[in-house]
């Protein structure tokens, strides 16, 4: 690889991203905005009613998350009862997202594909017991 080549591509990447749009699984991300919070059931064992995400926190979310299956949804996260749901707008559309508690959540296209969602940051294996 030419040097200036390889200053253009390390430039390139260096290049910080516009302070309103957040890099994701679907690419660049606008106009993260939040719906409902609070979701879920509201017992004694599981009180979702103080379940709030605001939308830097969707953010920091999608910056992180990976797509997973539904299989390893079940393996490799605990169960979140209490969820949010909004909107998001990329070049692709507006998109729906729901995020759950325990660092998983679902990004569904207009077109009705839904796409599982995890933060490896939240994982909780139960491999090792």
């Amino acid at each position: 690889m030419k040097g200036w080549m390889l200053g253009l591509s390390l430039q390139l990447l260096a290049t910080p991203l516009l302070a309103d749009e957040v890099m994701t699984v679907i690419g660049p991300v606008e106009q993260i905005e939040v719906l409902e919070i609070g979701l879920g059931p509201n017992t004694a064992v599981d009180s979702c009613k103080d379940y709030s995400v605001s939308a830097e926190e969707v953010a920091d979310f999608l910056r992180h998350a990976i797509v997973i299956t539904n299989r390893q949804e079940h393996d490799w996260y605990l169960y979140g009862p209490c969820y949010a749901t909004g909107t998001l707008t990329s070049r692709y559309g507006q998109w729906q997202w729901l995020l759950r508690n325990m660092g998983t959540g679902w990004l569904t296209a207009v077109t009705g594909e839904t796409f599982v969602l995890g933060d490896p940051r939240e994982e909780s294996s139960l491999e090792a017991e």
